[in-house]
């Protein structure tokens, strides 16, 4: 593959960011279309984080975290800052400074710094204003003979039914048509996947020489760009991690409204159980710490409050006035009263927030043009006006999925693939399980036993035709804070440091580390376990769920919100201060 890109060139960094000898930021060029140049180019916005002057360079390790946009509208940085402050310190120096680390926006996916440097072509948004979007739906309504039952916010005055679904999944037909008349629908078709993992080859030969090994550690749905590059350039693949990993065989294949389903079932499960045994009973036996200390009952529902923000705006394609959620015994019983600082808020002051936050989020394409870009089979009009008549009936079965959550839910975008028409240029269209593959180094699969956003899934289904991999499994709780003597954290830096692969298959999560806890059962087998025995364990004593790493900035995001509408620009402040010493 000729790369033809120019040499990364530096722009100034922004935020807390600038004037940190240590980091730099920087652009790169590569093709829109990997093959046919003649198309354009396409711009890449990264961050470095480079080496330690006194120790002998070894390569690069190259970094895609998952953030949410719940946890960055309101926070003093964005994401991209906020990881490169907090956890590239720790993994840089876990790797005893040996690596430079390298963060990216990949085409398509969400901007993570304000100002110029932006990748290009990047989020897709469909509305400048929230007014135009407001404008757009009462139009369209219109049209549809439809009665709004929303305020000018786009937030739902009353429980929605199974006629508001199946109106709501014609409107949100039309945003997309909408979408797309504003949009270069060539430009979209650039935004696949496989194109970013040539990308990403093309910056390991920048960075590090032509043919070096890619080091990659991705977690949730940037997991992806790791899974494409086994299955692309196996050959190149060095030491590659995927965290909380995707399906890729349902990725590619399945119908996205069944993964939702799957997906929306599986979160209000975990979370159900975490509020029922972690929160409600505060229980301190969670396995959450910060600073080496267990969380109280308010950090529990600090906790909490953070992944329900999280599991709404992923999971949830339409919002609610406060009135609404107040009235749903369900999600308002497991609010109660936090206190933070001298100050607590009530159930409705922190779903407010919630709302607040949600609203800040989104109501653009999110990776709608990405995820449904991929899909291997191609779009059909015909397919497609069935399909949405299959899911309207569906709807009357599915709208009370989760009262945990919503009182009656809608899949939110991501999950509405059968309406997006555009395909990537180059796709995966089917991946081989059969053994093919044999990485010189052995890619690590990183599980979570009940991470409410991250289903646990067969090696097969996530590196298929690869036979070497292997998988650890975090038990318990789920996911410690990232930071130098957990279990899972000594495993990601001996693996990303040397290539070294884990002797055990579980980590538990207990505070000393590798003791078993009492009612654990250890699987055998991290691929074939029985799902008889995950039962066992899902109701054992050690029963909780898991959180995904990004919590702590959904937290801060959510409290600052909070209390800047109260006024409180001092504890605002302090609350910067605060973050950036979090070892997230």
């Amino acid at each position: 593959m000729s790369s033809q890109n120019t040499d990364p060139r530096a722009i100034p960094c922004e935020g807390f960011l600038a004037n940190n000898e240590r980091i730099e930021c920087g652009l790169f060029d590569v093709p829109l279309d990997w093959a046919h140049p003649e198309a354009g180019r396409s711009q890449l916005h990264y961050t470095r984080y480079r080496t330690k002057p006194d120790v002998e360079r070894e390569g690069t390790i190259f970094v895609v975290p998952t953030y949410h946009p719940a946890t960055s509208p309101l926070s003093l940085s964005t994401p991209e800052q906020m990881w490169t402050i907090t956890t590239a310190p720790l993994l840089h120096n876990g790797t005893e400074g040996r690596y430079d680390i390298v963060i990216w926006t990949a085409r398509g996916y969400p901007a993570r710094q304000s100002g110029p440097g932006l990748t290009t072509p990047g989020h897709t948004k469909c509305f400048a204003q929230d007014e135009k979007r407001a404008e757009f739906y009462r139009r369209a309504s219109k049209e549809l003979g439809i009665e709004p039952i929303w305020g000018e916010k786009m937030e739902f005055l009353r429980e929605q039914t199974y006629e508001d679904a199946r109106n709501w999944l014609q409107l949100q037909a039309r945003m997309i048509d909408e979408c797309l008349r504003k949009q270069n629908n060539t430009i979209l078709s650039y935004l696949g996947t496989a194109a970013t993992v040539r990308d990403l080859v093309a910056m390991a030969d920048a960075f590090d020489g032509p043919g070096s090994a890619v080091n990659f550690w991705g977690t949730d749905s940037g997991t992806l760009i790791g899974e494409y590059l086994l299955q692309m350039f196996p050959e190149r693949a060095g030491r590659v991690l995927l965290q909380a990993p995707k399906d890729l065989q349902a990725y590619i294949h399945e119908d996205t409204y069944e993964t939702w389903k799957k997906d929306l079932l599986h979160a209000g499960d975990t979370l159900g159980r975490f509020v029922e045994f972690c929160v409600k009973n505060d229980k301190q036996d969670c396995s959450t710490y910060v600073h080496d200390q267990i969380l109280d009952a308010d950090g529990l529902s600090q906790v909490e409050h953070s992944m329900f923000v999280h599991a709404r705006n992923a999971y949830i394609g339409w919002r609610n006035a406060l009135s609404v959620d107040l009235n749903n015994t369900a999600l308002a019983s497991v609010f109660r009263p936090v206190a933070f600082g001298n100050t607590t808020y009530n159930a409705a002051e922190t779903l407010n927030g919630l709302q607040h936050v949600e609203h800040l989020a989104g109501w653009t394409l999110s990776m709608v043009p990405v995820f449904c870009g991929d899909k291997a089979a191609d779009y059909d009009p015909e397919v497609a006006i069935a399909r949405t008549r299959e899911i309207g009936a569906l709807l009357s079965e599915d709208i009370h999925l989760a009262p945990l959550f919503s009182s009656s839910v809608f899949p939110s975008l991501n999950y509405l693939c059968h309406l997006w028409p555009v395909r990537a240029v180059e796709r995966l269209t089917e991946v081989n399980d059969q053994p093919s593959k044999t990485p010189a180094v052995a890619p690590l699969v990183i599980q979570y036993s009940a991470n409410p956003f991250a289903r646990r899934r067969p090696l097969s289904h996530v590196v298929p035709g690869v036979q070497n991999a292997r998988s650890v499994v975090q038990m318990k709780f789920g996911i410690h804070l990232f930071r130098p003597e957990t279990c899972m954290s000594n495993i990601i830096f001996d693996y990303l440091k040397e290539g070294k692969l884990p002797g055990r298959s579980v980590c538990y999560g207990n505070p000393d580390l590798d003791t078993v806890a009492k009612g654990v059962l250890e699987p055998t087998d991290t691929e074939t376990t029985p799902v008889s025995q995950w039962r066992k364990f899902e109701h054992s004593e050690a029963r909780s769920t898991a959180i995904a790493m990004l919590g702590l900035a959904a937290i801060v995001a959510i409290v600052i919100m909070m209390m800047s509408r109260r006024g409180s620009r001092s504890r605002l402040v302090q609350s910067g201060r605060d973050m950036t010493a979090v070892k997230s």
